[in-house]
């Protein structure tokens, strides 16, 4: 299995080497990550009626989250994490402030067409859940399988 290079956890690993080499007040800003876009996971699997998209969504309400489904293109816009409200935030000195929050955007192209007009999302503990029902061409359904011949039938000769 192929794994996606996620360049958000290499700098991260060298902020905590670093962290670990330098004595405390000399300790890098935790600025630099936040530069690079974060790439929320998202899974995609697919079942005989239809498909499934999880996305984490940590912080998010579901008025935080706009999902819109152009033919078979999911695109998912959402605002995550928290912020103090404004005379909070005036008041406060931060010694290190390290839970991401902001917006992100995940496009995903979908394998099989979907029947626009079935698609569910619901949001629980942090993972989006978006459901699309396959296009009746796309299901898998049972095949039959007949007997021929002369006992076609289903007589027995017995």
């Amino acid at each position: 299995m192929v794994e996606r290079w996620r360049p958000r956890a290499e700098i991260e690993r060298m902020f905590e080497e670093m962290d670990r080499l330098l004595p405390m007040p000399f300790r890098w800003g935790r600025t630099l990550p936040r530069m690079f876009t974060m790439r929320h996971g998202v899974d995609l699997y697919e079942t005989p009626d239809q498909l499934v998209i999880k996305a984490l969504v940590p912080g998010a309400t579901p008025d935080d989250i706009d999902i819109s489904l152009d033919h078979q293109t999911l695109t998912i816009r959402a605002r995550y994490g928290y912020t103090l409200p404004e005379d909070e935030a005036e008041a406060v000195t931060w010694h290190f402030q390290e839970i991401d929050s902001g917006q992100f955007t995940e496009t995903v192209t979908l394998p099989v067409p979907v029947e626009p007009e079935q698609v569910t999302a619901t949001l629980q503990d942090g993972i989006l859940t978006v459901t699309l029902r396959k296009t009746a061409e796309t299901r898998a359904r049972r095949i039959p399988v007949r007997t021929t011949g002369a006992d076609s039938d289903g007589a027995s000769g017995a």
